[in-house]
């Protein structure tokens, strides 16, 4: 007997949006308010970054006040005052060129999902700006009529890959684990994550020879347009 996928959850950042812009315009921001160099501002901001997402991983991080938290490791590893970061990323949000951010082929694979009569959420984790900032960003990437859910750390008080942020999209929509298939860039937190709390997962590993391949209870992808091709695969797997 083979199994259904009803929801399609995806995660945000260098999943359907490519995150890599988005620093480049909050770095341009910080560099015209604090006067200083652009480059290093950038290079600055991916290592914060980095460092950041290392503490969410080793649960260093409250995840009651994900946001602030984050904006005072922030401000101390960037030197920039979080009011002026604050400032800063919200410019982005308004000024970036929010088409340019969708990964290729994300649209297409999103409107073939929807008229295969699936629902589509997204699952996002968190560093420096609000769920509702990434909201925006989809709403002006033309992506929010895609789907019927998004859920965000901040507003579920938890983050991935706590299986917890996963169930959310069950209880949302009434469905059982095992009829979702999440779809994210981290293998920690999206692919692992996913597959802890029961649901189907693809990772999504640019770095791979082949384009699909088995990766343990999953499935791993090069990119995204290879989605459909992963999904049959696991609805083709016995239950």
């Amino acid at each position: 007997m083979s199994q259904k996928i009803l929801v399609v959850s995806f995660d945000v950042w260098d999943t359907i949006l490519d995150l890599k812009p988005f620093h480049a315009k909050i770095a341009e921001k910080m560099a015209s308010y604090t006067s200083r160099d652009y480059q290093r501002i950038y290079l600055e901001l991916e290592e914060n970054y980095r460092i950041l997402k290392d503490y969410r991983r080793r649960r260093l991080l409250r995840f009651d006040d994900l946001i602030n938290h984050c904006l005072e490791l922030s401000s101390k590893n960037l030197g920039i005052n979080g009011e002026v970061i604050k400032k800063c990323v919200t410019k982005a949000v308004l000024e970036v060129d929010s088409r340019l951010l969708v990964i290729d082929d994300a649209k297409n694979i999103f409107s073939e999902l929807i008229r295969s009569g699936r629902r589509l959420v997204t699952v996002g984790n968190l560093i420096f700006w609000p769920g509702s900032y990434n909201r925006i960003l989809l709403e002006r990437a033309g992506l929010t009529e895609y789907f019927s859910l998004q859920i965000y750390a901040d507003e579920a008080k938890v983050s991935k890959p706590d299986k917890d942020i996963f169930l959310k999209v069950c209880n949302e929509l009434n469905v059982l684990p095992e009829n979702v298939l999440h779809v994210g860039d981290n293998r920690i937190e999206d692919f692992e994550g996913a597959l802890s709390a029961g649901m189907n997962a693809v990772w999504i590993n640019p770095w791979m020879n082949s384009h699909v391949s088995e990766e343990g209870k999953g499935i791993a992808i090069k990119s995204i347009k290879y989605l459909i091709e992963a999904l049959n695969m696991i609805e083709s797997r016995a239950c």
